[in-house]
């Protein structure tokens, strides 16, 4: 199946197995629209290479990649151990302190200052993604005493979550200050928050990145109790979404996760922001060539849901088989959408649109009425494209600009596929260029209608206020040999 008829998006992690610029170039081939780049591992150095091999691999390829930078944030950590590990029995009776000591069987160094101040009696300390629960028995002078309700192998540096707590931590550490920097200058696409919990996490990362004359956009990750208390907030200030299932899960306990999984996808939704659903979507594939039945059925339901992009994080960074994952991962999402109740989401009772949002709902039921080939957007800043995908048309939706950059944002937005021209400053010379891509890549023959949105009068730059219905004319352009069309549409 060609890459460009899947509508959701594919997140991948580079890591260790997707690290030079071949098994970058194999991950784009399989389908990875979006790098991500976690730095919460590896060095700037490293991440500066990998920068720089996708982008020089999108312009040999011809393909738009998105770069996501994702933050670490302030995750509390446990401190280091003797021989790297303790091991904790159900029922054992253990201390946690702030102190930087060694710890051992007995006392659990922990990195976050203000731990005495934010515990009380009956609060539940979960340790390494919660494999481990410990419960707060005791509030000393200089240290929590806790009790072990599930042991287990606590290994150095593995982390803290305290879900009844209220953290006085910032969003953003000192590391992340400078990993932010040096995302921006070197053009990152998108920085993912880790650990927002408000509405000013994202004003204050917006000022950080607009003071940088920045066009990066924001990914909010939902991970914890009080960003719930606050998503609505969150949601309208951020760029885009993430479920981030790893902690949250683990802030919220794991059997409410489905549901407000399902919430988070349905306001993104509503409110026509990019919503990514990340860890372990396929995680028994780190080891396995396949993976297990669940895996496959949770991938499909967040399609379902309404996701606009699937994230792989050790599948892709560290597992055994990156390349074979995200093809998986295609397969499945493309045999889902295959389901045609899963589109045009356009209500005639809604409330007055804007002049944007009415010409993209315009052009998605003109699509339908007229059995259009495509709808075509012209676009400066992919706002328009990204309205037009919100509605969720069948029909393939291409955003067509002579802007690399505005491309390669647009990577993360479910449905819309990328067509680069040349610069215009007619309708002529903009149809011309349709006809001739349309035709030359193999989407569509003459005589073919396409809905075109675009802004009058043209030689201005005016943003979209208008609605062309065109007919491809015949044309003396033929479909291109495969390796000269661009690699998704091959």
């Amino acid at each position: 199946m060609k890459l460009y008829t899947r509508k959701a998006k594919i997140v991948a992690t580079l890591g260790p197995s997707t690290s030079s610029k071949e098994t970058i170039k194999q991950a784009i081939e399989s389908g990875m629209n979006v790098a991500r780049l976690n730095f919460s591992h590896g060095n700037h150095e490293g991440h500066l290479k990998n920068i720089e091999y996708i982008r020089t691999l999108s312009q040999e390829l011809n393909v738009p990649v998105a770069i996501l930078q994702d933050l670490q944030g302030p995750k509390i950590r446990v401190g280091r151990f003797p021989n790297g590990s303790i091991v904790l029995k159900v029922g054992d009776i253990v201390e946690m302190t702030t102190e930087t000591v060694e710890g051992n069987e007995k006392l659990i160094p922990c990195d976050l200052k203000e731990l005495l101040s934010i515990v009380s009696v009956g609060f539940k300390v979960l340790l390494d993604d919660g494999l481990i629960e410990l419960v707060v028995e005791k509030v000393k002078e200089k240290t929590v005493v806790l009790r072990v309700v599930y042991g287990g192998l606590l290994k150095d540096r593995k982390g803290i979550n305290i879900p009844e707590a209220k953290l006085p931590i910032k969003s953003l550490t000192e590391k992340d200050l400078q990993d932010l920097k040096f995302g921006l200058k070197n053009k990152v696409d998108y920085v993912a928050l880790s650990f927002v919990r408000h509405g000013r996490d994202i004003r204050y990362l917006r000022e950080l990145i607009e003071l940088e004359n920045s066009e990066a956009k924001i990914v909010a990750k939902i991970e914890m109790l009080e960003a719930l208390e606050n998503l609505d907030e969150i949601i309208r200030l951020s760029d885009a979404v993430m479920v981030a299932r790893g902690d949250l899960a683990v802030e919220v306990g794991q059997t409410r996760l489905p549901g407000i999984q399902k919430k988070i996808i349905s306001m993104c939704n509503d409110m026509n922001k990019p919503v990514i659903t990340a860890t372990q979507m396929l995680d028994s594939m780190v080891e396995n060539p396949r993976p297990t039945r669940a895996e496959i059925t949770d991938v499909a339901n967040a399609v379902l849901d309404g996701t606009d992009a699937l994230m792989l994080s050790a599948e892709s960074a560290s597992g055994k088989y990156p390349f074979k994952t995200i093809q998986t991962m295609h397969e499945i999402i493309a045999e889902v959408e295959k389901n045609e109740e899963t589109y045009y989401r356009i209500s005639l009772e809604n409330e007055f649109l804007s002049i944007p949002s009415s010409i993209g709902a315009s052009a998605c039921l003109s699509a339908l009425k007229l059995n259009a080939k495509a709808i075509v957007c012209l676009t400066t800043s992919g706002k328009t494209a990204q309205i037009i995908s919100g509605f969720r048309p069948q029909v393939p939706i291409y955003a067509m600009t002579d802007r690399l950059d505005v491309l390669n944002r647009l990577e993360l937005t479910w449905g819309l596929q990328t067509l680069i021209i040349d610069g215009y400053k007619s309708l002529h010379d903009i149809l011309s260029q349709l006809d001739k891509v349309m035709v030359s890549y193999g989407l569509a023959r003459p005589g073919d209608r396409i809905v075109l949105t675009l802004g009058q009068p043209i030689d201005t730059g005016s943003k979209t206020n208008a609605l062309y219905i065109h007919i491809l004319g015949e044309t003396s352009t033929e479909k291109l040999h495969d390796q000269l069309i661009p690699l998704r549409y091959r």
